[in-house]
């Protein structure tokens, strides 16, 4: 019998609808990344706000059946929302395989008892806490016949909480800082005490001071002039009383500023969390964009370039002063450390961006991050700056598809300029000169193109006003063919044509490859 039940919960493990629905309740209700959660969480917010709206509205009007209906249809929603927690809270399943595993492993006799009170004790640590206990509250007020649980209804409002990431994240620094709150409510606590106590001594049931009929109206008076309310419905008459109203009045005083500095140094810190954290789920979203690791001079330039091609990019930097340079200029930039293969995986490395380019001028860095990414990756593309000669081969070796030599380049380009500078200034006039709509651009032959295996000689460039400069070849991506129409080049899937010309023409020509209309007319 027992052997039947353990094996029941391993078909139920394996049974694919089962746990896809069961991951499917988990995202909606704890996953903040899952792209329904939002929907869910407004849904739910609107509950909340409706119902109370509710409330409010029959303390002077009469019950209405619709709004009544809409009432217990909310309560059946919170109610299948608080089981579907209690649910995904812990696997009950997980744990009796686990035992049973870990029986048969030590050679021990199982026991199917013991992993269900452990199961069970796991689902009353949920039953029993606070969120839970205020979604219990929320429900109780469903019980018409009990006026007084209507009250309860104002604790869905706490509901609000657990579906703004706002709240969350506010609510989470008094946990961070739980010990100096705790310290500082304890001496407050010490001192509203040691005031009552004195008030209560020297003006209570004596009848000097008929205000004070008893302690908690001392404690009242305590925590009311602590907090520098001064409601002036109790006013102490004796020297006492007085002397002890001056020393509450400054703790007060010394109270508010130590939490109110405790508070705002926790929320500036955490600001800087949740800002990063904002920026991660936009970076979730992103399909194929460009990673840039090092927000320099270099990096500028090359955003703005990428920018025109309408390319999606991330800054990532450990110097938070690039960083704010980075978001000055309406970039999407995180501040940490690109060398951490963990934060790069996070950022999308190996789901979902297609570049890496890392700038830093410390090769080590650059290589550091070329490892972990082409560790992550095999397939995303990554560009390094080379500082050093001698580092290159090594950056290729870890994985860097192409090199920038700034000094080479550096070099290269004055000589170039030096020895031809009328055709230097034309090809850069072409190239950077953002007034001319003529550009150099590539075109790669993809699967869904007709002129795969067929002659580079079919397309008729002149009939585009384009010039066709070379084929980069699709099994040696260093290996340039100029003028390939001269020696009647075979087309082949992923070759990539290099082609000067305006922008219309070459959208035009990328167009007709991907249409029939090219096969059509040959």
């Amino acid at each position: 019998m027992k052997n039947s039940i353990v094996n029941g919960f391993y078909k139920l493990d394996s049974s694919l609808k089962y746990t896809s629905f069961k991951e499917f309740t988990r995202n909606i209700l704890e996953n903040n990344h899952y792209k329904y959660k939002k929907y869910f969480d407004f849904c739910m917010i609107f509950l909340v706000l409706s119902t109370i709206g509710i409330l409010i509205y029959e303390v002077n009007h009469t019950k209405v059946d619709v709004l009544n209906s809409y009432e217990y249809f909310a309560i059946v929603v919170f109610l299948f929302e608080w089981i579907g927690r209690l649910w995904v809270y812990s696997d009950v399943r997980k744990r009796v395989i686990l035992d049973y595993e870990e029986s048969l492993f030590l050679a021990k006799k199982y026991k199917l008892s013991k992993s269900l009170k452990k199961a069970f004790k796991e689902k009353l640590e949920f039953i029993f806490s606070p969120m839970s206990i205020i979604d219990l509250l929320a429900i109780l007020p469903a019980y018409r016949p009990l006026r007084v649980l209507r009250i309860f209804l104002l604790f869905r409002l706490f509901k609000i909480i657990r579906y703004t990431n706002s709240l969350k994240e506010f609510l989470s620094i008094f946990v961070e800082r739980k010990f100096e709150l705790y310290t500082l409510a304890i001496l407050s606590g010490i001192v509203i005490f040691f005031g009552s106590t004195i008030m209560f001594v020297y003006e209570g049931p004596s009848g000097v001071n008929d205000q004070v009929n008893n302690f908690f109206d001392a404690v009242y008076w305590s925590l009311i002039t602590i907090s520098t309310v001064g409601y002036g419905d109790i006013v102490p008459i004796t020297p006492e009383g007085k002397f002890v109203t001056l020393v509450l009045v400054i703790n007060g005083f010394l109270v508010i500023a130590f939490s109110t500095s405790i508070v705002t140094t926790a929320l500036a810190q955490r600001m800087e969390t949740i800002k990063k954290n904002r920026v991660e789920n936009e970076v979730n979203k992103l399909t194929e964009f460009v990673i840039i690791c090092g927000y320099s001079i270099m990096a500028k330039n090359l955003v703005r370039e990428l920018t025109k091609h309408k390319k999606k990019v991330l800054i990532v930097d450990d110097n938070e002063k690039n960083i704010s340079f980075a978001q000055n200029d309406n970039l999407l930039a995180i501040l940490d450390d690109p060398t951490n293969m963990d934060f790069l995986k996070k950022i999308g490395v190996g789901n979902g961006a297609s570049t890496i380019i890392t700038l830093y001028e410390d090769d080590a860095t650059n290589l550091s991050i070329v490892l972990g990414a082409r560790a992550l990756d095999r397939k995303i593309k990554i560009i390094t700056l080379v500082n050093d000669q001698e580092v290159e081969n090594k950056l290729r070796l870890a994985g860097a598809d192409f090199t920038i030599n700034s000094n080479e380049i550096s070099a290269y380009v004055a000589g170039e300029y030096i020895g031809q500078p009328v055709a230097f200034e034309a090809v850069d006039g072409i190239l950077l000169n953002d007034e001319l709509s003529a550009e150099v651009d590539e075109i790669e032959i993809v699967e869904e193109m007709d002129i795969i295996d067929k002659s580079i000689n079919l397309i008729n460039f002149e009939n585009y006003n384009l010039t066709l400069i070379g084929i980069i070849n699709n099994s040696n991506r260093y290996n340039f063919i100029f003028n390939p129409i001269n020696v009647n080049y075979t087309l082949k899937e992923k070759d990539i044509l290099i082609v000067i010309g305006f922008k219309e023409s070459l959208k035009d020509l990328r167009s007709d490859l991907l249409s029939k209309k090219f096969k059509r007319e040959k």
